[in-house]
């Protein structure tokens, strides 16, 4: 065990809580009611706390959290940067598993430390602008008309930028949606698309490549699973449309992959590797001429915005439509004008959450102290 200093982690809690959605909201054929999360909380030995959170989606991602903290507790802050590796463990077997522990833990970490510090993140990163673009998501209870509707709703309030999800299955019914979208925008606001890895091969992906060509879609996001970064790379050949490609990402070689289809890297730091891997892969975006948008996390991931001028826009679901309602227990919301997220200037990473209040939705708790 080190020997205690301020910034050793002295304590780490870890709940997994579920949230009901004030309504059940579609997306495709998948009815949702409720949102399962894991968080961790990580204090310093100087009382400086640091949170994070995640989506479960299924795993055991409180086991794989928990497991990571045992690896911080007793550990010093200014470590960080070897941290994120050695608590990946010894071995290879188990860090595609790790990773998404690591990361909750990285960004707690440094959430951590920009409180001792009294500092935002993205002063700790290096603040370049106080300013970025917010890109809203849409596609939950999807018609032709929802969308033209909402699209020109989010377009009244300034935003220049609008990602749909799409079914990927029903290539009409997706037709019908995505054309109802590009001719009720207005002149100078665009929309991308996300695929949610419909695809497995170039030719069941090229007949809506071509949809998105047709109507100037801005890009395509994750026409294939990560790991077949050699599909997408094919892809781009065939069609317009820039593909975006990366919140899925085990690490950074990982990322590299996806460079050969991507022309827009999205960084997840909560499902990659931390903030020291987010960190990693503006490097790599800006050594490869890719641009950036982080996956969701926006009270995070605008820190990464703020800091570095590859990312062109951070993306959020917007809170009226009630399908993330962590949004409700942020400390610290997102201030957002004319359709831009505000640089943030209380201390922190943007992920403090209401720890006590959250408790009503807790469904399984522990904690480690050194």
């Amino acid at each position: 065990m080190n020997t205690p200093t301020p910034d050793t982690v002295s304590r780490a809690e870890i709940i997994r809580f579920v949230i009901p959605l004030k309504q059940p909201v579609r997306l495709g054929a998948a009815k949702i009611s409720e949102r399962a999360y894991v968080a961790v909380r990580l204090t310093l030995a100087d009382g400086s706390q640091g949170y994070a959170y995640g989506y479960d989606r299924g795993m055991p991602l409180f086991e794989i959290v928990t497991e990571a903290a045992r690896r911080y507790v007793g550990q010093h802050a200014s470590t960080r940067e070897e941290l994120r590796f050695t608590a990946l463990g010894p071995t290879p077997a188990p860090r595609a598993t790790m990773v998404r522990g690591v990361s909750l833990c990285d960004i707690a970490l440094w959430d951590a430390v920009a409180q001792m510090e009294e500092k935002p993140l993205h002063a700790l990163l290096g603040t370049l602008r106080d300013r970025i673009e917010l890109m809203p998501v849409i596609g939950y209870g999807m018609t032709p008309d929802v969308a033209a509707r909402e699209g020109v709703a989010l377009a009244d309030q300034g935003f220049r930028t609008i990602k749909l999800m799409i079914d990927g299955g029903d290539f009409d019914f997706d037709k019908q949606v995505i054309e109802s979208l590009a001719a009720a925008l207005p002149d100078g606001v665009r929309f991308g698309l996300d695929a949610h890895w419909s695809w497995q091969k170039t030719q069941d992906a090229l007949p809506w490549g071509k949809l998105a060509d047709d109507n100037g879609a801005l890009f395509l996001e994750d026409p294939v699973a990560p790991t077949n970064w050699r599909v997408a790379a094919d892809l781009r050949t065939h069609i317009k449309t820039p593909l975006c490609l990366g919140e899925d990402a085990i690490d950074l070689a990982s990322l590299r992959d996806l460079c050969e289809g991507a022309e827009i890297l999205r960084l997840d730091a909560a499902a990659s590797g931390g903030i020291g891997y987010a960190v990693d892969g503006l490097a790599l975006a800006q050594k490869t001429g890719k641009s950036v948008i982080p996956h969701v996390f926006a009270t995070l991931h605008q820190h990464l915005g703020y800091a570095h001028n590859s990312v062109s826009r951070i993306e959020a679901i917007p809170a009226e439509l009630g399908a993330d309602p962590i949004d409700g227990f942020l400390m610290y919301p997102l201030n957002i004008e004319d359709g831009d997220a505000l640089m943030p200037t209380v201390p922190g990473a943007g992920t403090a959450l209401d720890w006590d209040r959250l408790i009503q939705f807790m469904t399984r708790k522990e904690t480690i102290v050194i």
